[in-house]
């Protein structure tokens, strides 16, 4: 009989058992005989059953009749693929085996297992004693049969055995999800069966326990979860039974999505948020909390808590993420309890791990992705938790310094997750409503101190103090007001902005008088972490902007008084500007007699006399470098600027000690480095002003006012301008000064004209074209004004330190400044004309220093060629009375530095064609040039020869005018001068390597020409 053959007898016998098609029985017992003898007949077998057998007989006949059939049938459509592809089942057929299957079940090994468990006490076996009663007539029978039912159904799934393979006909996967609990539940009884119930013939069928434990193994959590408590609700009187379920339960439990099972189990998938039971959350809790017999707590909670944890990111179960977020919080509200322990170490341990990280300077790139899971899961819990003060304070106070360092990464980053920001922020600010005040205090000076960590000495703090980092930020926005520059931790801008979102104003009070008592503590030991005490006082300017800005109520009474943070201002600035402590109470004493400024100026002339002789080339180095005590001294002045703008009366008439700040600022303004020059000269014009304002008289109607008022009040208007943020509000202000000092204005009060000198002075610096321009026009209009120095500072200030080794290590930024001074000396030139013929004594003698100086970057020292030039065009008769000493010095200069070429060199570099050229273009060290190496002393670039030929050709084009205009007598032209000229020039012409200046070599040979046929009166 082939395969198909036997598939199909195996079925038509099968349908004979639930036969329904005959003539319908009344009786039960009738119609299962007439189906069995059907069945035999079909078999060609011989039936054990008759009239005289019992229904439960005739029952547990057809049951295993009805097994049998079915194992008959796996196993011919169970083999190979190649064997069975062609045994199909057709729709009837599984219907018919379905059937089949419940049959084996209902009339089989239910009434077995019920038989077998009545004969069998119901209590537990460690409170039994004496004999137990047990029907032998019937039970060891009912049992062995009851085994060997269990042990073919289990066959169904695992043809071979435990660990042989799993059956994947539709008949194993009919019992796989009909009939686990119907499976399972003989299956404990019989293969846990424990000693004290075992007889000779009654004895636990071991061998099903590892196939049972694999069935459970390959099924869901929540199928065999759900089938474990069928089990133990059904035969709940039976002590072994019960704990074996319970075992069972507690290792589904263990399972990856053992807690999610459970859930499932309890709730069904479709459970609805608003429809939970307060016992299903009971009763998970409660099977949660509870660790198997025979485990220890801390292992086994080490296993569960994630898992309910990771069931809060459930968002398709709203009720799985109730139930997890209610066992978690029930289980915290044990303090220091090992179950909380648990919790808090696996919600706390990414968090912190992960500040950890990003302190880490090594591995700055970490992954935040568990920080971020937390952060969404800590958001989570407390939303479906019962408010608690105490469960948010336990569950969010050791994490506080964690979180807002999370925050500030998220918010530091513009791709991050909005989400992220705002579960982050919304800890912080949920944790700050319920903090006390003085554990609110204290973690938020936590945040401060955590700064500890960051060294003076650390490359990665220093590094963006070099010129090149400084541009970057420069041009990265990094160096505006609020910016980070030093990289500190917390950054003083963000974690101002914090404070204020808290809105707390007690915390707020408390902490900025711990703040100032911090940084007062910290200047006295400013060795140790000077560092330290720039994040305090940042802070403290931050604190105090956000306040004075209008906008915020947080505000106290400290904030509106504002001598003690003058205090705190005077002792910031006199810190980097005293002395050692030996001569600190004797300056002291000295700016305590200082007279106080006056409204007629800003003390700018002195300084600038003395500061014009005096030989500073030495500080020049230290003023340009920024350091933290120049950053201590930068936010100081910011402050005093943010207390001015809060307290429109503050001045040295209600503070004195503003008198005693004034006179620190003024050092700052003349050796700060740049960014605290500018601050310093803005704190300085707002205290003059605002004394100016108190001091002066009532004005008077429009119609009355003199020329001289009328130029005060634009001038006191100009000061009150120019301390706008607004950059077009600050040039108006600038041409209201220049418009001041133009000649057609009304004459001007002299005592003023050295603060308006000063104001154009740092206005040149600026890097808005229209502010530069009315600035240079401003210079030009003071160079004739009785008692003017514009020319003499401006061209003091360009050739300061270029005449020293100095000149060599200056930097790209100090090069760019001046550069930006030549320039504004180029356009003063311009701007004055003819009037320049009497300032040459000022102009040629610094400017021709800087050209012979070999120390000075070849930048530099072309500019001055190029400023004498301008002059040379500008005015030439400047020039003449130095005719000989520049007429030498270049012809020294193009002899010294001259760079001549060989010609055959050069041919055959052009013979070796295109591959010579692609090797050039390769090179991994490109030419050196001036333009790439602006600070660069290297004297042999062609630009230098250049700017000295343009100069030289314009000299003596000059000086060649002014003889036929004057009629010059040959004698101030020596003929050996010329004929050295001549020489140089024929030379250079004809030799040099660049062609440019061959070109130019030539046509100033043609200028020395004429100058020498004007010489002799032709």
């Amino acid at each position: 009989m082939t395969r198909r053959e036997e598939l199909a007898s195996s079925l038509a016998a099968g349908s004979c058992l639930i036969d329904s098609s005959s003539t319908p029985q009344s009786n039960l017992k009738s119609a299962l005989l007439t189906r069995l003898d059907k069945f035999y007949s079909t078999t060609n077998t011989l039936s054990s059953v008759n009239e005289s057998s019992s229904l439960e007989v005739v029952q547990l006949k057809t049951a295993s009749e009805a097994i049998g059939v079915v194992e008959r049938v796996q196993r011919l459509i169970d083999g190979p693929n190649e064997e069975v592809e062609e045994l199909l089942l057709g729709t009837r057929d599984l219907s018919q085996l379905r059937t089949l299957l419940s049959i084996a079940f209902r009339w089989g090994t239910e009434p077995l297992l019920a038989r077998v468990l009545a004969s069998w006490p119901s209590t537990s076996s460690g409170g039994t004693s004496g004999s137990r009663i047990i029907d032998l007539t019937s039970t060891p029978e009912d049992y062995q049969r009851l085994s060997a039912m269990v042990e073919q159904l289990l066959s169904l799934v695992f043809p071979e055995g435990g660990p042989g393979r799993i059956s994947t006909t539709l008949i194993t996967e009919t019992i796989l999800h009909r009939h686990v609990a119907d499976v399972l539940k003989p299956s404990v009884v019989v293969g846990w069966l424990p000693k004290s119930l075992s007889t000779e013939s009654i004895v636990p069928v071991e061998h099903i326990r590892p196939i049972t434990m694999r069935l459970m193994a390959i099924l869901p959590p929540s199928e065999v979860i759900m089938a474990l408590g069928n089990v133990m609700s059904s035969i709940n009187s039976i002590a072994y039974v019960r704990r074996t379920c319970g075992y069972l339960l507690s290792r589904q439990l263990l399972r990856p999505e053992g807690v999610r099972g459970l859930c499932a189990a309890v709730f069904g998938d479709a459970e609805n948020m608003d429809e939970i039971q307060l016992e299903k959350l009971q009763h998970i809790a409660r099977v949660l909390s509870t660790p198997p017999s025979g485990m220890k707590s801390e292992e086994y909670f080490t296993a569960i808590i994630p898992r309910i944890i990771d069931l809060l990111k459930d968002d398709r179960h709203p009720a799985f993420k109730r139930a997890a977020a209610f066992a978690l919080s029930q289980m915290l509200t044990e303090d220091n309890s090992p179950t909380a322990n648990a919790i808090l170490t696996t919600l706390h341990g990414p968090i912190l791990l992960g500040m950890n990280r990003e302190n880490d300077t090594r591995n700055p790139t970490s992954d935040t992705t568990d920080v971020d899971d937390t952060l969404g899961i800590l958001t989570i819990l407390i939303a479906n938790s019962d408010p608690s003060p105490k469960f948010i304070q336990s569950l969010l106070s050791p994490i506080i310094v964690a979180l807002y360092s999370h925050l500030f990464r998220l918010e530091s980053v513009r791709t991050s997750d909005p989400s992220l920001k705002e579960s982050a922020r919304g800890l912080l600010l949920t944790w700050s409503k319920i903090a006390s005040t003085a554990e609110a205090v204290e973690i938020l000076w936590s945040i401060v101190e955590s700064s500890e960590s960051i060294s003076i000495d650390s490359p990665e703090r220093l590094a963006l103090l070099t010129p090149e980092d400084l541009k970057q930020a420069d041009e990265s926005g990094e160096l505006e007001p609020n910016s980070n520059l030093l990289n500190l931790y917390p950054d003083p801008r963000h974690f101002a902005d914090f404070l204020k979102s808290t809105s707390r104003p007690d915390v707020l009070s408390d902490f900025f008088v711990r703040l100032l008592e911090a940084y007062r503590d910290s200047r006295q030991h400013s060795d140790d972490n000077p560092v330290g005490a720039l994040l305090y006082l940042q802070l403290i300017i931050q604190m105090q902007g956000m306040i004075s800005d209008g906008s915020s109520t947080t505000g106290t009474g400290i904030f509106k008084k504002p001598t003690q943070v003058l205090g705190f201002i005077r002792q910031a600035l006199d810190t980097t500007t005293s002395e050692p402590s030996s001569n600190s109470e004797n300056k002291t004493n000295e700016r305590s007699q200082l007279p106080q400024f006056k409204l007629s100026g800003l003390s700018l002339a002195h300084a600038d006399e003395t500061g014009s002789d005096a030989d500073s080339d030495d500080e020049l180095l230290d003023s340009e470098r920024f350091t933290a005590d120049d950053e201590m001294t930068e936010t100081a002045i910011n402050l005093l600027l943010s207390l001015l703008e809060a307290n429109e009366k503050l001045s040295a008439r209600t503070e004195p000690i503003l008198n005693e700040i004034f006179s620190l600022l003024e050092h700052h303004v003349l050796n700060g480095p740049e960014a605290v020059r500018t601050v310093a000269r803005e704190a300085r014009m707002v205290m003059t002003v605002r004394l100016a304002g108190e001091g002066s008289a009532p004005t008077k109607p429009s119609t009355t006012l003199s020329p001289e008022d009328e130029a005060r009040q634009t001038y006191q208007q100009a000061l009150k301008l120019l301390q706008d943020p607004i950059l077009p509000v600050r040039a108006h202000g600038l041409l209201l000064l220049r418009q001041l000092v133009s000649p057609k204005s009304p004459p001007l009060e002299p005592a003023l004209l050295p603060a308006i000198q000063e104001i154009f002075l740092q206005s040149i610096h600026d890097d808005d074209s229209y502010i530069f321009l009315n600035a240079v026009q401003g210079l030009a209009a003071l160079v004739d004004r009785p008692g003017g120095n514009v020319l003499k500072k401006l061209v003091n200030d360009y050739a300061k330190g270029l005449d020293g080794i100095e000149g060599g290590v200056m930097s790209q930024q100090e090069v760019d400044v001046k550069l930006r001074l030549g320039e504004a000396l180029s356009s003063v030139f311009r701007q004055c004309g003819d009037t320049l013929s009497v300032h040459g004594t000022l102009i040629v003698p610094p400017l021709l220093t800087v050209v012979r100086s070999r120390h000075a970057p070849t930048t530099l020292r072309t500019s001055s060629l190029s400023l004498l030039a301008d002059c040379q065009k500008t005015q030439s008769l400047s020039l003449l009375p130095y005719f000989i000493d520049l007429s030498e010095g270049m012809n020294d200069l193009l002899q010294v530095e001259m760079v001549t070429f060989h010609p055959g060199s050069e041919k055959k570099t052009e013979n070796k064609g295109e591959k010579v050229e692609e090797k050039a273009l390769t090179r991994e060290s490109a030419p050196q040039t001036m333009d790439r190496n602006p600070t660069s002393t290297n004297s042999k670039f062609p630009p230098l020869r250049r700017a000295a030929l343009h100069f030289l050709s314009l000299l003596l084009q000059g000086t060649t005018e002014q003889i036929y205009e004057s009629s010059f007598g040959t004698n101030l032209f020596p003929s050996e001068l010329l004929q050295r000229l001549k020489i140089t020039l024929s030379y250079i012409s004809g030799t040099d390597e660049d062609m440019l200046v061959r070109v130019m070599a030539r046509e100033t040979l043609e200028q020395l020409a004429q100058l020498e046929q004007a010489v002799i009166g032709l």
